[in-house]
């Protein structure tokens, strides 16, 4: 199924050049509920997970008594080189898995959050035994499970994403606030919404981490994955009654849906901090550098 997002109103090539040298591609995953098997790219699928490997914990809890316990993570996305090769894998590898726990943690990981979220880079034509019975995060989360993933099927499309203001030289974000504003032009260019593989994140809750840099070499982090309540705003429509830029044409004739729990708005069906949006960040170095993930 290909989805497809419908041009901005603002042509930065034709309005607004001076954004043009701050252009990142970016992949919008599209997910959309379904049954992905193991060795397929998804979010909230099964994964392709040696039968020999232990399954990860997350060791970072105290039960109501104060005693230490651990708890299995959930598997929350997987992608493999074939669907993205956008993604810089490491020399041998062709395959990545994220892992995290869905309970609270300080942020940012990793200071905050120790072992509670992990990538896994693999050659999946070395997993010849995967695990077949692999955690019910259901059962295992049964009070917590505004951070576990639907099961959903990926219907990726390459897009150009801008950074907002914290992202942009100083001066030129507030130069392109006001020129919007000149002409009473909503922002749709900039830090595109929903799950997306790069681009730019948007901080509007908090701060952007200056600076944003590996903690284990220094390099620069850069966004890895875009992680979104909703696929775009509130209800199917914007506020002049025309339909969100960011509900694909496709989509378009679906109906507007339900405010909340519409399965083409909100897919994943994660609520993600106070119904925001997150960005898990790697090392532009090396990825296999621990990953820093930010909630807004």
């Amino acid at each position: 199924m290909r989805l497809t997002t419908a041009p901005s109103l603002v042509q930065p090539a034709r309005d607004f050049p001076a954004l043009l040298p701050h252009a990142r591609p970016a992949v919008r995953l599209h997910p959309r509920r379904g049954t992905p098997g193991p060795r397929d790219s998804h979010i909230g699928g099964p994964l392709c997970w040696p039968a020999a490997e232990p399954w990860p914990e997350c060791a970072d809890h105290r039960a109501v008594g104060g005693g230490p316990y651990t708890t299995r993570m959930v598997a929350v996305a997987q992608l493999t080189a074939a669907d993205f090769p956008e993604i810089r894998f490491p020399d041998g590898t062709d395959l990545v898995q994220l892992l995290w726990c869905p309970d609270w943690h300080d942020q940012p990981h990793p200071e905050g959050w120790g072992q509670a979220c992990r990538l896994f880079w693999r050659r999946s034509a070395e997993v010849t035994d995967p695990l077949t019975g692999q955690p019910d995060p259901t059962e295992e989360w049964d009070d917590e499970l505004d951070m576990v993933p639907r099961a959903c099927v990926l219907h990726p499309e390459r897009v150009t994403d801008y950074p907002g203001d914290e992202d942009l030289p100083a001066g030129l974000g507030a130069r392109f606030a006001a020129w919007l504003e000149e002409r009473d032009l909503a922002d749709d260019l900039t830090t595109i919404p929903g799950y997306k593989l790069g681009g730019f994140l948007r901080w509007c809750t908090t701060d952007r981490p200056d600076p944003l840099d590996c903690g284990d070499c220094g390099a620069p982090l850069e966004l890895f994955l875009q992680f979104d309540s909703s696929e775009y705003g509130l209800g199917a429509f914007g506020p002049d009654g025309a339909p969100h830029r960011f509900r694909p044409l496709e989509e378009r004739d679906a109906g507007p849906g339900a405010t909340t729990g519409d399965p083409l708005r909100e897919p994943v069906g994660m609520v993600v901090g106070r119904y925001s949006h997150a960005g898990l960040f790697t090392c532009s170095s090396d990825p296999r550098h621990p990953a820093s993930f930010f909630t807004q």
